[in-house]
């Protein structure tokens, strides 16, 4: 079984180690880039939203590399989010593709446990005990990566040589994803502070902070939304994410994490009383919870023509004038401009800058 899965951020460090521990060939589709975007876009529907046309290109290329199984997270709920696998197995099978579709979701758990014993060769006592040895391997790895990322956010903006910043982290992650027992994974862990500390500093003395929000794959995936963390770090503001790929796996594919979605939903109530789907109910929670935790701007990203994150936008605009915060939309597709996007980044940082010097007077925009 030659099995393969969207490409979204970083979730691939930790997925992989899963399947290939519980007995699986994996194909990881390349990193998305424009060939991949072409793909998606030539086979999708025209109006069906940006993050479709990608996960549908790395279908297609995982497909030509041989994936001969597709495991996707699927459901079905108001966002369109939970149809997307069948609706690519349907295009994908109509080009005459021929592969197995596994629907990660509650009512196909019994399918899900009989593809890990067929790997397993029917025996169900290494099935158990390869998965259990999968998922710890995998929570290790992912709090690992989330430990690095974070420490990478807050240190961007400080330090003098950004570049050697980003060098440091890529060996961090290229050290987690060839690690293959929990304690190296523990030792590049207590590691990983020390490392970046010892970069020069710049001086800056007056970091901003600003939460971003929106979209699942908008705010996970940097090819979508232009490596947008890096961007604003070397702009001198940290960008803190609502959602990681680590997390989201936590979330959505492994319901790890439910308590702390369940405690931002419940501040949202009082402006989001129903959620309609995809991370709507979230970013209004997390919204709030940025401007009471006193961060100086919220950035809300999201595919054009996604119906949660449109109908969502009016709350959030209610919000930042209760709050007195900052709040940008940047709304990206397949003709959304890299410069255009960066500019508004930048007036963006400059507006809150200038307002920061003025002790956060009402400058909101």
């Amino acid at each position: 079984m030659r099995v393969t899965f969207p490409y979204m951020g970083d979730i691939h460090l930790v997925l992989e180690p899963i399947l290939r521990t519980i007995g699986a060939e994996v194909v990881v589709p390349p990193e998305p880039n424009k060939d991949t975007l072409a793909i998606g876009t030539q086979l999708a529907p025209e109006t069906i939203c940006l993050p479709f046309k990608i996960t549908l290109g790395n279908m297609v290329n995982a497909l030509r590399m041989g994936a001969n199984t597709l495991v996707y997270v699927s459901g079905s709920w108001s966002c369109r989010f939970g149809y997307y696998g069948r609706l690519q197995a349907e295009i994908l099978q109509e080009m005459g593709y021929r592969f197995r579709f596994i629907e990660l979701r509650r009512d196909r758990l019994k399918e899900v446990i009989q593809a890990i014993v067929e790997l397993n060769n029917g025996r169900l006592t290494q099935a158990v005990a390869r998965t259990a040895k999968a998922f710890r391997l995998a929570w290790w790895k992912a709090m690992t990566l989330e430990n690095a990322y974070k420490t990478a956010r807050e240190t961007l903006p400080v330090v003098k040589y950004p570049d050697k910043c980003h060098q440091i982290l890529l060996e961090v992650v290229k050290e987690i994803a060839r690690a293959n027992a929990v304690k190296q994974l523990k030792f590049i862990s207590e590691s990983i502070a020390d490392r970046f500390q010892s970069l020069p500093r710049n001086g800056r003395a007056h970091i901003l902070k600003i939460k971003l929000i929106g979209e699942s794959y908008c705010t996970i995936e940097p090819f979508v939304n232009f490596d947008i963390i890096k961007r604003l770090g070397e702009m001198g503001a940290i960008l803190d994410p609502f959602l990681t790929g680590p997390r989201w796996l936590g979330f959505h594919g492994f319901r790890i994490g439910k308590n702390e979605m369940t405690f931002v939903q419940d501040i949202a109530k009082d402006y989001w009383r129903y959620c309609v789907g995809g991370e709507d109910a979230n970013s209004v929670g997390h919204m709030i919870l940025a401007a009471r935790e006193g961060y100086d701007g919220v950035i809300h990203i999201h595919p054009f023509a996604c119906m949660p994150s449109t109908v969502v936008q009016p709350t959030l605009t209610k919000i930042s004038n209760d709050y007195n915060i900052p709040f940008l939309s940047l709304s990206v597709d397949e003709h959304t401009s890299e410069a255009g996007f960066v500019t508004r980044l930048e007036a963006f940082v400059s507006l809150l800058q200038r307002r920061r010097m003025l002790g956060k007077k009402a400058l909101t925009g």
